[in-house]
């Protein structure tokens, strides 16, 4: 009985480490050292070394010698061996190059690259309904009948306000369904300009404009920034684990194609349990093929509209989806979600579908 427990034991302990191994499966091709660039992240680093990026804490856990990888520095050099058996990261001679200097944490490597997304954590707004949307304080313009009005300028406002109190400025809220069920997510508006709201006189309110994301608009709405929610200070991407369809709804620079450090917005939210820090793969979608034969086999997008119409109604099918990078949230809603695009290996136009990363 002993023996046949502890045979048990072990099996289950050969089964957790293989499953943990397969988890921190090393890419093929990846170098035994690495010098650390200005400009690298830690999900970067790790996607060098490592098949799944997203398992990127484990490679440096319970490392005596990187005791914090927020402290590696562009210039350090890393080196993969292996402790206990299992890959991990630690430091060996640094290779500071001219020019570099370390100040703290400003200079440390950080986990993504949060100055891309530093203007979306405290821009961009949602309302869940157009409910109170019209009832907000509103730009009536200023008095040089400008349509776009820029920084260190003074704009008038309709609505009450609260004087001395500091402002966001927000373009007209766009809105968002879902694309499979048609389901209304919300209003996003993004940020112009905050302002500092002055005295009211005859019946309008001065609002000096202090910092300019874009030149302000007549008719552009004003939310206290006082209620604006805050942000997350560090991320560590995980898997995500959401049910459902998930889609890039378009990127906020209105391109139809987007990469990496570009920001998206997702058709998930906190109401389908999705947190900051979640990673979804990208899928790109396999391209139609039709023909049943070597010698009718062609594209279906690639021939002429009297070819797509004759293959629209004939048998075809579409070649395996493929993945072409991943996506991190860092701003979540309640039905939508913002995400930074973590590294791509191809553009990503909006529609693409968001997979929970395979173990």
């Amino acid at each position: 009985m002993i023996k046949q427990k502890l045979t048990a034991f072990l099996a289950g302990m050969l089964m957790a480490t293989f499953a943990f191994a397969d988890n921190l499966a090393l890419k093929e091709g990846h170098p035994d050292t690495y010098t650390v660039k200005k400009g690298d992240t830690l999900w970067d680093i790790s996607g060098v070394f490592l098949k799944k990026p997203w398992y990127w804490p484990k490679i440096w856990q319970v490392n005596p010698q990187v005791k914090d990888p927020h402290w590696i520095y562009p210039g350090d050099v890393l080196n993969l061996v292996y402790i206990n058996g299992e890959p991990r990261l630690v430091t060996g001679v640094k290779k500071l190059s001219p020019g570099i200097r370390r100040s703290g944490t400003e200079d440390a490597v950080k986990s993504i690259d949060i100055e891309s997304i530093k203007q979306f954590l405290v821009s961009d707004y949602v309302f869940p309904t157009k409910d109170g949307i019209d009832s907000l304080p509103f730009v009536l313009g200023d008095n040089n009948n400008n349509k776009l009005m820029g920084e260190i300028s003074v704009v008038y406002v309709r609505g009450d306000l609260q004087e001395g109190e500091q402002y966001g400025i927000y373009s007209a809220p766009k809105k968002y369904k879902d694309p499979v069920t048609g389901e209304l997510l919300g209003y996003r508006a993004a940020l112009s300009a905050v302002g500092i709201a002055g005295k009211k006189v005859e019946g309008a309110t001065p609002v000096t404009l202090i910092k300019s994301v874009k030149e302000v608009k007549q008719g552009e709405r004003l939310i206290p920034l006082a209620s604006v929610s805050g942000y997350d200070a560090y991320y560590f991407p995980k898997p995500a684990n959401v049910s459902g369809e998930a889609f890039v709804l378009e990127n906020v620079m209105d391109n139809r194609f987007v990469g990496k450090n570009q920001v998206v917005v997702i058709n998930k939210g906190a109401a389908n349990g999705v947190s900051n820090g979640d990673v979804f793969e990208v899928s790109k979608q396999g391209v139609r093929v039709a023909g049943n034969s070597a010698e009718s086999v062609s594209y279906v997008d690639l021939g002429t509209a009297t070819d797509r119409l004759i293959a629209a109604g004939s048998k075809h099918s579409r070649l395996p989806s493929e993945s072409v990078g991943h996506v991190m949230v860092f701003k979540t809603y309640d039905k939508l979600s913002l995400g930074l695009i973590l590294d791509a290996t191809d553009f990503i136009p909006n529609g693409s579908r968001l997979n929970n990363p395979q173990d």
